[in-house]
């Protein structure tokens, strides 16, 4: 199979597996509006019957390709099938259900947005963006920096992550990690063109303390309670019979942008100066904060205190004060 053959198969998974997505939720909302019968049952289970054997189509052609492993973990992990299935059994059983229970049949439209929220915390959680980043960048092949990695790797106690670069075609400097079920490290053309030797390592040790730090999952499982709460409260403000209960949707609206707003970039930025610090006990102070330095030349960081409250990094000042303060 060529380079384009596979280009081809993929963008048809992806379109059918959108698809079918779309064509899910249309069914099951055109079928939820009618009496539950044997015929929706039918449907349903062909749809799942159908997705399943889409699903392996194109998961068994991409086992062939034993070159590219990454194109079969793309169709075989991270495309939308898996769910599309799960969505399927879902919407299944809930038909069944609003067809014998009352109780589940007042409250379908609140069951389905906390469904739609554990779908989407899902997906995020299974960061299924990576492999189109692995698709698009390049393994790092400097041995050195490499051999650097793994040693960091193994003093931290985690597994030694995959490290590409990305081509931004001489824009942007920035690093940034991914951690799902195997960790990956993303570094941009850019930044290794302006960083030294030294300089890369602390960036890269900076994002390992990250993984070892598990931040990702962290903030994806705050993301996933904070939103069920808010958007469960807003929902219940709509449907309730309370009517002062009604008047309190715009505040639980106005807490959750603030938390978008506010509180989520605050914890980030949390992360950031956790994450110095626990890369300086591994590498010297001094590789990453003259990073740190160099990056900042580049990429300006806004002094504005207002547009300070969101942004997801603090400001390199104040990142080298605290390295420069701290006792590793």
């Amino acid at each position: 199979m060529t380079p384009a053959d596979k280009k081809q198969v993929l963008q048809k998974s992806a379109v059918l597996s959108n698809a079918s997505l779309i064509l899910i939720f249309l069914i099951y909302i055109i079928l939820s509006e009618i009496p539950f019968t044997v015929y929706s049952l039918v449907i349903m289970v062909g749809i799942i019957i159908g997705n399943s054997l889409l699903f392996m189509h194109f998961k068994n052609i991409m086992r062939d390709q034993e070159s590219d492993e990454n194109i079969f973990e793309y169709i075989s992990d991270d495309l939308s099938w898996r769910y599309v299935t799960y969505l399927s059994i879902f919407f299944l059983v809930m038909l069944i259900a609003q067809g014998y229970i009352k109780a589940v049949d007042a409250y379908s439209d609140l069951i389905i947005l906390n469904a739609f929220i554990i779908f989407i915390w899902a997906v995020s959680a299974n960061s299924p963006m990576v492999n189109i980043l692995v698709r698009k960048s390049e393994k790092l092949q400097d041995i050195y920096i490499n051999n650097e990695a793994a040693d960091l790797s193994v003093e931290m106690g985690i597994k030694e992550p995959e490290i590409y670069i990305i081509n931004t075609n001489g824009r942007i400097a920035n690093a940034f990690e991914v951690n799902k079920k195997e960790s990956y490290v993303f570094l941009t053309s850019y930044l290794m063109s302006i960083l030294d030797h030294d300089e890369i390592v602390g960036v890269l040790a900076h994002e390992l303390s990250h993984i070892k730090l598990r931040h990702n999952k962290k903030t994806i499982f705050v993301n996933f309670i904070v939103f069920i709460f808010m958007l469960n409260l807003i929902s219940l403000s709509f449907t309730s019979t309370n009517p002062s209960f009604f008047y309190m949707a715009p505040v639980f609206f106005i807490v959750l942008i603030l938390f978008i707003m506010i509180v989520l970039p605050a914890i980030k930025r949390h992360n950031e100066v956790e994450a110095d610090l626990n890369a300086v006990k591994y590498v010297n102070k001094d590789y990453l904060i003259d990073g740190l330095r160099r990056i900042s030349e580049t990429d300006k960081i806004p002094e504005n205190v207002m547009r300070s409250l969101s942004l997801d990094h603090p400001s390199t000042e104040k990142r080298i004060r605290l390295i420069e303060n701290s006792k590793s």
